[in-house]
């Protein structure tokens, strides 16, 4: 039994700790913007930290956890960019999610944005026999006019051997006399997944199908600076052999960066 709490200790203190250094880097990433706003003519690059709170992760139609803390940093040279990206849980018995991100983007014309880009997700608390990472793959295109901003995506995770197409249409409609505008989205997509670890030992195949909708509002608070506030609903289909269910939430974030 000693032998059994102090290993949970270990693991506890494990977890408070690389929650600990994740937040502590998007801190310093900030501090760092900030302090290069000073002469940004330095460098040819930019960077942009985020610290998000919100009621629930969704990912794709699935609640994957509750309330959390997002923080993320991104740098971006011209077309390129690379970003870390956390979702750290604040309700117990809950796991970390961790994605590294690179991708390539092309605008093509003065409306048309095409676009490709990895996505390395770590859960470095799963279970043993539960899958702790997975790569994937995808390219899509956005096409931006007179407010709007359709989209189409196609995914491939080669570890989960899974596809994943997604469509999406943004609206935005400026609030000039605020200062701000507000961000409509609706999405929907189809996932296929041929190697899903259910349990130690345990895959299944599954497919299922996924919508949702977001409204957010962007504050700009300073140049390099930003308040953003969204509510947002999500369902899936068939996920489970028919389990499905209706998701709602809202996030408040802070961005800045130079």
């Amino acid at each position: 039994m000693t032998a059994g709490i102090a290993r949970l200790k270990t693991q506890a203190t494990s977890k408070m700790s690389m929650k600990k250094a994740l937040v502590l880097l998007a801190a310093l990433a900030v501090g760092a913007s900030l302090y290069a706003q000073s002469d940004a003519s330095r460098s040819s690059y930019s960077i942009t930290s985020d610290f998000t709170y919100t009621s629930k992760y969704v990912f794709r139609g699935l609640g994957l956890a509750k309330d959390s803390f997002q923080p993320s940093v991104e740098v971006s040279a011209d077309n390129l960019y690379a970003d870390i990206w956390t979702n750290l849980p604040i309700t117990k018995h809950q796991d970390d999610t961790i994605e590294f991100k690179g991708g390539y983007r092309e605008r093509v014309g003065h409306n048309l944005t095409l676009e490709a880009l990895g996505t390395y997700y770590w859960y470095p608390e799963a279970h043993t026999g539960l899958t702790r990472y997975s790569l994937e793959g995808g390219f899509g295109a956005t096409y931006a006019a007179a407010g709007f901003s359709p989209s189409i995506y196609y995914y491939h995770d080669f570890e989960l051997r899974s596809d994943t197409g997604e469509g999406a249409l943004g609206y935005s409609i400026p609030l000039a006399d605020y200062g701000t505008e507000v961000d409509l989205s609706l999405y929907g997509g189809t996932t296929r997944i041929d190697k899903l670890a259910m349990a130690p030992g345990v895959q299944v195949r599954e497919s299922y199908n996924y919508y949702g909708a977001d409204l957010t509002i962007p504050y700009h608070v300073s140049e390099h600076a930003k308040i953003t506030a969204g509510v947002h609903w999500a369902a899936s289909e068939q996920y489970l052999h028919g389990l499905g269910r209706n998701r709602y939430w809202f996030d408040i974030g802070f961005a800045a960066g130079f």
